[in-house]
């Protein structure tokens, strides 16, 4: 095919995709310009950016604090376990520990029966760090204890509106 007649099937091929895209642009418009999506979108940034603020005093990324978390309310868990609990890839979360038991925080100690498999478990100095950042100057703490403060029906409220959205989107 020569260089015309490749630049008009381009041509003819952007415009049909436009029209499409008007047609459907207006779906996506009112699908992304929702005001549900817009309030979780938001919370979720909040959420990020509290967490960040007490990972960032300890010396830690928000990836490590969760994965700490994860680790220390799941002793001796796997990688592939872990990395499914936080719901990342395991070549990522196998990144984060790695940096962690660099930092002295997590250990890894393969299974006797199984050497390519590892469990991975707190040190303790990975304990202590734990505890520090959760302390009573955690920002992530004092806001979810101000959260806690509203009305006990609209807490219930909230989480059975969340539960019902889960069961949506899982559909």
């Amino acid at each position: 095919m020569c260089n015309y007649n490749k630049h008009k099937l381009f041509r003819v091929r952007n415009i049909r995709m436009e029209s499409i895209l008007k047609k459907e642009g207006s779906l996506m418009e009112k699908a992304f310009n929702n005001e549900i999506l817009k309030s979780f979108h938001a919370i979720n940034k909040l959420l990020f950016h509290v967490t960040k603020q007490d990972a960032d005093k300890n010396g830690l990324t928000v990836g490590q604090l969760f994965t700490l978390f994860k680790i220390s309310a799941n002793p001796n868990i796997g990688l592939v376990e872990l990395a499914d609990k936080i719901k990342l890839t395991n070549s990522t979360v196998s990144g984060i520990v790695s940096r962690l038991v660099q930092n002295g925080l997590v250990e890894r100690e393969a299974l006797p029966h199984d050497r390519r498999s590892v469990t991975i478990r707190l040190t303790q100095k990975g304990e202590q760090k734990l505890v520090e950042v959760f302390s009573s100057e955690s920002l992530l703490v004092e806001k979810l204890e101000q959260i806690k403060q509203l009305p006990e029906e609209e807490i219930q409220n909230l989480l059975r509106l969340h539960e019902k959205i889960k069961n949506i989107l899982s559909e």
